[in-house]
């Protein structure tokens, strides 16, 4: 591999669904890779044997200090922050504040020591909804008071602190915001791949009314390496895909898997109903709950995102959620992860 001695990537929360597939974009560049890791993470042995894997936490300065040090003279640095912990309970409150947030603070001060430029990876939770039928668009002020749920408050609080310090001339960078992510080679098994699984399985006997945005991993890994170089310092970004209804998510499984579509679909009201009462089981329990009142809400909001400014300045063209849905349940098959009878029926003949 020919090593580009004048650039380095910093990749945080490189063994998530994003983290991997900009590092595997990154290495098939051959561009030199630093990929740091939780400490015996599963998903991190599949990384490509070319990046250098560091272990460590985002709330650990001590190893956050190893990632950046010895950095070649002359070298252009770019940090790509995706490491971030994604939660639709109300248990973890103080850890999501401490990763997402704190974790994000203890980034920007290695990018202001070091001079690296920083690109974070917020979310499209971060924008406050819009009525339905608008398309949102990306804003230049992030408040964690005016979006819904743990999760996005902590995306929100995080994306201002990161404007702020490129404001007063800290850092240099901008912000990437995905909308949900989608497509193969996620060894982390996030939220496609478990309804996939859920599916596949027959543990998913009806769905709620409502709509996903995804948009594949591979695109918005391409997009971020773009932003790098080309991501205007203080800006915003967008990275949708398709908003979809989840019938037709239905029917995308079904046509891909050959598996009867689940005819089901519960009105928004009634989810919300579920929600409320997996949030009362979550504190009579103390255990998390998979169909809170935030995953639910996640459902029922307005999806409909504005990736036009991407498209644009860093020639975003992400792929149909249709095609990235039915390559990632091709992966799974091949992986072993899933297994759908007909398909194993006709491989064995």
């Amino acid at each position: 591999m020919t090593n580009n001695t004048n650039e380095l990537y910093i990749v945080t929360g490189a063994a998530g669904n994003l983290g991997s597939a900009i590092v595997r974009e990154l290495v098939n560049r051959e561009k030199p890779v630093r990929a740091f890791v939780l400490r015996g993470e599963e998903a991190a042995r599949h990384l490509p044997k070319e990046a250098r894997v560091i272990e460590g936490d985002v709330k650990d300065i001590s190893t956050l200090e190893t990632l950046f040090a010895n950095i070649p003279e002359n070298t252009s640095v770019y940090c790509i922050h995706c490491a971030a912990m994604v939660s639709v309970s109300n248990l973890v409150a103080e850890k999501i504040w401490h990763v997402n947030v704190d974790g994000t603070q203890y980034i920007v001060d290695q990018c202001r020591e070091h001079g690296v430029r920083l690109i974070f990876i917020g979310s499209t939770g971060a924008i406050p909804e819009q009525p339905m039928g608008t398309a949102i668009k990306e804003i230049d002020h992030y408040d964690p008071n005016a979006v819904i749920g743990l999760y996005d408050q902590t995306k929100a609080a995080s994306c201002q602190l990161v404007l702020d310090a490129i404001h007063n001339g800290e850092i240099d960078g901008c912000l990437i915001l995905p909308s949900g992510i989608s497509g193969p080679k996620d060894y982390t098994f996030g939220n496609v791949a478990g309804v996939i699984r859920e599916y596949t399985e027959g543990k998913m006997p009806a769905g709620v009314e409502g709509t996903f945005n995804c948009a594949d991993n591979r695109d918005m890994a391409e997009t971020i390496i773009r932003a790098c170089k080309d991501g205007r310092t203080g800006e915003s970004y967008i990275l949708g895909g398709d908003m979809i209804g989840m019938k037709e998510v239905f029917d995308i499984l079904s046509e891909h898997t050959g598996l009867p579509t689940i005819k089901t679909i519960l009105p928004a009201g009634i989810g919300k109903l579920l929600g409320r009462m997996s949030d009362m089981a979550e504190k009579m329990t103390h255990k998390p709950q998979r169909m809170t009142s935030f995953a639910v809400y996640n459902l029922v909001r307005n999806n409909e995102f504005d990736s036009s400014k991407a498209v644009a300045e860093l020639g975003y063209n992400p792929r149909p959620m249709a095609q990235s849905i039915a390559e990632e349940i091709d992966w799974m098959i091949e992986e072993g992860i899933v297994t759908i009878p007909a398909i194993s029926a006709n491989n064995a003949a």
